[in-house]
């Protein structure tokens, strides 16, 4: 494998790129040099920790929440396979060049030979096997079904399944529509999935009170890195108070 890799400058305008926290874009360029030469490398939380970020002291489940952000935005292939986790940068060849004389088979599997397996589990919000990925954005309508399908569509399916027990309109209520409901229900995930209510009463009532997608990311990393937190619901709902108070004090 190589010891260093091409970073492109286009990077700094990503949208894609700039929707992450800064944690998950700093974890998503150190993973480029540690991919072997097809663009893969080993998912597991705690090998990327001691691989790739060893200074940083991140646990394994702060690990998995950024590797679902950067997964979420199509920048990476995040699955499961045999009980092994894997990583696949979509626009690998993209944005590589590496000569035949020096080209090294990889020893992983390929995401879109595993995708159909039925022992293949697409690690939560995951996106479609479409590349959608690219780092430079031409199309700005394509960049907005990119933000809107990699949480959307699959959170909205996985709505519908944990609130099954609720009315229609409550459903209806709560579908994802756009990347900023897609960024509460993925705060929801990783903070308190065990209750339902608080779905709708706190992470989807932020995006109502006007908390976009960046800030939800941000504060599910923050609240995530603090070990001392034991109800990070209300941490949450005491973030959307002081953000909503800031800007009620912005206007006047």
């Amino acid at each position: 494998m190589a010891k260093a890799r091409m970073l492109h400058k286009t990077i700094s305008v990503s949208e894609q790129v700039s929707n992450l926290t800064i944690e998950a874009q700093l974890l998503f360029t150190w993973l480029i040099p540690h991919a072997d030469d097809e663009g893969r490398l080993k998912g597991n939380p705690k090998h990327i920790g001691v691989m790739v970020v060893p200074c940083h002291h991140w646990s394994p489940d702060h690990i998995q929440g950024l590797l679902e952000e950067i997964g979420g935005q199509g920048l990476i292939y995040f699955w499961e396979q045999d009980g092994q986790r894997y990583i696949e940068f979509p626009n690998w060849k993209t944005f590589q060049y590496i000569a035949k004389d020096r080209f090294h088979k990889s020893e992983l599997p390929s995401y879109k030979e595993c995708v159909d397996s039925p022992s293949t589990t697409r690690i939560q919000n995951v996106v479609k096997l479409t590349p959608q990925a690219n780092v430079v954005e031409s199309n700005k309508e394509e960049v907005k079904k990119s933000e809107a399908n990699s949480f959307a569509d699959k959170s909205l399916k996985s709505i519908r399944v944990i609130l099954k027990e609720k009315t229609m309109s409550d459903l209806i209520e709560t579908n994802i529509t756009n990347r900023h409901e897609a960024a509460a229900f993925q705060a929801w995930k990783s903070l308190e999935p065990e209750n339902k209510e608080a779905l709708q009463t706190t992470y989807l009532n932020a995006v109502r009170k006007g908390v976009r997608a960046e800030t939800i990311f941000q504060w599910i990393s923050e609240i995530r890195q603090d070990r001392t937190i034991k109800n990070p619901g209300k941490i949450f709902n005491k973030k959307v108070e002081d953000y909503c108070k800031l800007k009620e004090d912005d206007k006047s």
